[in-house]
């Protein structure tokens, strides 16, 4: 071989050792980890699972996440239709957060893939409640209220089988206007008392620790001229044709919502024994979250379980509610595809996980989950056609 041919060769195997296996025809499951919580990712390992044709048993393969929390996990050469993913710490025995569980269909196995882990123990940052330490289980969460509801404290929008689909007001928009929408009461001009409204809503403030709210006319919220529809509205009325003490609608899509309506039966009903009750109670609904029944809560279902149900928000209510817009932030921020719903799968998956095993040609995880179909948020909803009632998260 000649001295150019010899530092040809020389070069190019250089080069290949300088680029990653992937890039050379090597295929590999790429991604990025992050925590709810703000702790380090090290320590965490990713699983690959996949069933080739012809298999009796699934293979495994997996790579720990570095101190960047990224990861590179190998692929077989010819990938099956699905893999199921689950990003869960290396020493199971010290599982400081929930295993994040995904299934990803063959198309997508070239994309990177991005995880917002769940603490399994959330620290109360601010509000009341800071400090305090509260137990989390995404699977409590989402558990609905009832035997046929479709959900629970943290709601899938309508239609959508987005997996960041969540519920929820994007952090830019807070705080959000509310007004009392006179010209819609029934009977026409009926309003609550402004400040009895006002010192109930401000202590869902207090309890989360943010602005959320801020009173403005009405006229305020209306598009001026060619302006897009708001999408940062609360409208407050009252509707004496409610069966129920209060009503809240929602309107949104892409799991955002973008507008909110509460009806209060009476305009005397903030002022009378409950009323701060029943006004936190129908804002938490206005901030995207539904019913519980899975621990003491202002948004505990009344019929189903009243002896869950608190005057004001207790700190799992705040707990849950911060992890919720942590994550749905954290999401749209660093386009992280998999957050909430992977942390339900991944509870449910080592819920069914006995004791000892540990990934490997055996492992197993749980059945797939769809979309649920609910009707608290509408996403073919203009301005101009909101509805004066929709079917409601509940009274």
């Amino acid at each position: 071989m000649s001295r150019a041919a010899r530092l040809l060769s020389t070069l190019t195997a250089l080069l290949l050792a300088a680029v990653p296996a992937a890039a050379q025809g090597g295929r590999a499951l790429r991604g990025h980890v992050v925590t709810a919580d703000g702790a380090s990712a090290g320590g965490m390992r990713v699983y690959v699972q996949w069933r080739a044709v012809g298999d009796s048993l699934p293979s495994v393969d997996s790579a720990d996440v570095d101190s960047a929390g990224e990861f590179r996990v190998p692929l077989p050469a010819r990938l099956p239709d699905s893999l199921t993913v689950i990003v869960d710490a290396a020493d199971r025995a010290r599982r400081t957060h929930h295993p994040s569980l995904a299934r990803i269909a063959r198309a997508e196995a070239a994309w990177e893939h991005g995880f917002v882990l769940a603490p399994r123990e959330w620290l109360i940052p601010r509000g009341f409640f800071a400090g305090q330490r509260v137990a989390v289980s995404p699977l409590r969460a989402r558990r609905p209220s009832c035997p046929g509801c479709t959900n629970g404290f943290w709601i899938r929008m309508a239609g959508t089988r987005n997996p960041t689909g969540f519920q929820g007001w994007p952090l830019s928009r807070f705080p959000l206007r509310v007004a009392f929408e006179r010209g819609g009461s029934v009977p026409v001009g009926a309003v609550p008392d402004s400040a009895a409204f006002w010192r109930a809503a401000s202590g869902v403030e207090s309890a989360l620790g943010m602005d959320v709210f801020r009173p403005v006319p009405f006229g305020q919220t209306l598009p001026r001229g060619l302006e897009e529809d708001p999408d940062d509205i609360v409208l407050v009325r009252v509707d004496r044709a409610l069966s129920t003490p209060g009503l809240t609608t929602m309107v949104g899509s892409r799991g955002n919502v973008e507008y909110a309506g509460v009806a209060l039966q009476r305009a005397g009903a903030v002022l009378a024994m409950g009323g701060m009750e029943l006004v936190q109670h129908e804002m938490m609904h206005a901030l995207g979250l539904g019913h519980t029944c899975a621990w003491p809560s202002v948004l505990a279902d009344t019929h189903r379980c009243p002896d869950l149900r608190a005057p004001t928000l207790t700190p799992e209510d705040v707990a849950y509610t911060q992890l919720l817009y942590r994550v749905r932030d954290l999401q749209r921020d660093g386009s992280l595809r998999w957050g909430l719903d992977a942390a339900v799968e991944g509870e449910r998956w080592i819920t069914r996980e006995p004791a000892g095993v540990v990934a490997g040609p055996g492992w197993t995880t749980a059945g797939d989950t769809t979309a649920d179909a609910d009707t608290t948020v509408r996403a073919d909803t203009t301005w101009a056609r909101r509805p004066r009632a929709m079917p409601p998260p509940g009274s």
